[in-house]
């Protein structure tokens, strides 16, 4: 909850800063993902998960803008075998990206940059039954992350966006074999793919 009231507090003030300037905009966004723990050795995008939060840009340029964001979003994995067992992770972050968009087509965007990922909730089940705290390795408690996404208008103020989210630091360390080397560490690593709706408070011009 109190997440919840410290996002909705960020979300007025972006609004604030959103009719403070003319390059400045502002707005808000949800939307869902898919998920897997790279380095758990569990395979595939099973765990949906949800985002939403709000954004505040500044365009430079005709075409390049930096953009700031601060959301809540479900990462994890999932597996269920065909022998019965199971076994889900369930993470919830405070995500805060600062990204360089590059405006083409005048209604399509790219986009890129790091994240910083906050835990703010965790929880392991295996068959059901949660994992005790004592019995598993903990998780970083702030992490981060690589973002690349392309967004594209469908109104004034609506477009969709599609990234790929990965984790630049492991979540926390590997276990036995589970584990996975990025850059000079070994670990576990979130590997996302989200799509979201996007509202701009000021309208695109050039739809």
């Amino acid at each position: 909850m109190k997440q919840l009231q410290l996002l909705f507090s960020i979300i007025l003030v972006l609004t604030t800063i959103t009719s403070s300037g003319q390059r400045f905009n502002g707005g808000i966004f949800a939307g869902g993902d898919v998920s897997q723990v790279d380095g758990d050795t569990y395979q595939g995008y099973h765990k949906a998960g949800v985002l939403a939060g709000g954004m505040v840009s500044l365009r430079v340029s005709p075409e390049s803008s930096f953009q700031m964001e601060i959301g809540y979003i479900q990462k994890g994995s999932r597996m269920d075998s065909n022998d019965y067992q199971t076994y889900q992770m369930k993470l919830h972050y405070m995500e805060i990206p600062v990204l360089y968009q590059y405006t083409f087509a005048k209604r399509m965007s790219w986009e890129t940059g790091p994240a910083v990922d906050i835990l703010v909730g965790s929880q392991e089940l295996s068959n059901g039954f949660e994992i005790p705290e004592d019995h598993a390795v903990k998780f970083r408690p702030v992490t981060l992350s690589g973002i690349i996404g392309i967004s594209g208008y469908l109104t004034h103020h609506l477009k969709a966006n599609i990234r790929v989210n990965y984790s630049l630091l492991s979540i926390r360390d590997g276990l036995g074999n589970g584990y996975r080397r990025v850059l000079l560490e070994k670990g576990q690593y979130n590997n996302i793919i989200s799509f979201s709706l996007y509202w701009d408070f000021k309208e695109n011009e050039n739809f």
